[in-house]
């Protein structure tokens, strides 16, 4: 009970003992003085606006609730999207690489080397033909000139390639 009236004492403000006995035997009294109180009039008042302003805020937020699964909708779409142009952009660099490897100039050299052996070939088998009377001179002629001029157009254009360090 002391510690009931020490407390009531300091929120009371300024009564006596004998008032705070008479008010602590009547709880229909005590009720009346704190709410006669000005600060405890502020507080319930600044309760009240708390109250309104977060109902006033609850209903802005539900009137914005279609709009934000919209836009959630929206992002989830755009997220599709993104992933989709993500695989699309690895593919075409996978392309970009395949197509620089295969352009490389060490490749490009190595397969006119292939090419220009593969003619060089062709030209001694045709040669070998004609010596061993199984093709006429006509044919031998008209087969062996361009594929010999292929041969050397090749195998020039390596040594070029080679001189430039490729």
């Amino acid at each position: 009970k002391q510690w009931y009236q020490r407390r009531v004492a300091i929120t009371a403000g300024g009564l006596s003992t004998e008032e705070l006995e008479k008010l602590m035997d009547n709880d229909a009294a005590v009720l009346e003085y704190f709410e006669s109180r000005d600060d405890i009039k502020r507080l319930q008042e600044d309760r009240t606006k708390i109250v309104e302003r977060n109902e006033t805020l609850a209903l802005e937020n539900l009137t914005l609730k279609p709009q934000l699964e919209e836009k959630q909708q929206e992002l989830i779409a755009l997220y599709s999207e993104l992933e989709s142009k993500r695989n699309e952009l690895s593919d075409l660099q996978q392309q970009q690489q395949a197509l620089a490897d295969h352009y490389a100039p060490h490749n490009i050299l190595a397969r006119l080397k292939i090419a220009a052996s593969e003619v060089e070939d062709e030209t001694e088998a045709i040669a070998e033909n004609f010596l061993n009377g199984d093709i006429a001179i006509d044919e031998f002629l008209k087969t062996y000139i361009p594929k010999k001029t292929l041969c050397h157009s090749r195998r020039a254009k390596e040594e070029k390639m080679e001189r430039m360090g490729i």
